[in-house]
């Protein structure tokens, strides 16, 4: 991992961020939203070390907190485990885009459902409020069928135009 990757990567969340927060504040189809952030820090944190990955999805959702009306660190925390849960998988995303992408929907539901457990503890109601349902199913799909487009942008990017991807101990680059 150099230098650039970090850059490029809080470059992609930033933009992730500005589009979370304006266009799909509009744009809503079936009044949920796709998570671009987090499957910006998702397709970023496979290509960082753990430790950058961690970190990009805590200042992803510090951002994203600032920007919007959830408690300060809500998200933070969300896309923190998100980003850990990558590291996690990180190494699997090798075995294909079926994969990578059934990954996303899995890491995106993890996050999107820790959003909801913790904003509940914060009081913010989100458990109880009418529409859980639907986002805890149509955002992790919205964000499976983006990232067939994202996941090949962020191997063309990162494996073509910046250095090779980070090696965890044991497994090829």
């Amino acid at each position: 991992m150099t230098v650039w990757h970090l850059v490029v990567s809080l470059t992609l969340v930033l933009v992730a961020v500005l589009v979370q927060t304006t266009i799909f504040r509009a744009v809503r189809p079936f009044d949920v939203s796709p998570d671009i952030l987090l499957l910006m820090v998702i397709a970023c944190g496979q290509w960082l070390k753990p430790e950058a990955a961690v970190l990009l999805g805590f200042v992803g959702g510090l951002m994203l907190d600032l920007f919007g009306t959830a408690p300060l660190g809500l998200h933070a925390l969300a896309y923190t485990l998100a980003a850990y849960a990558t590291v996690r998988v990180g190494d699997r995303f090798n075995y294909g885009l079926y994969f990578a992408v059934s990954a996303v929907g899995g890491i995106t539901f993890v996050g999107i459902a820790t959003v909801a457990l913790i904003g509940t503890l914060f009081g913010e109601g989100t458990l109880a409020s009418p529409g859980i349902v639907r986002t805890l199913v149509l955002v992790p799909a919205y964000n499976t069928v983006l990232a067939l487009a994202v996941l090949p942008m962020t191997t063309w990017l990162y494996g073509t135009r910046l250095a090779p991807r980070y090696s965890r101990p044991g497994t090829p680059i």
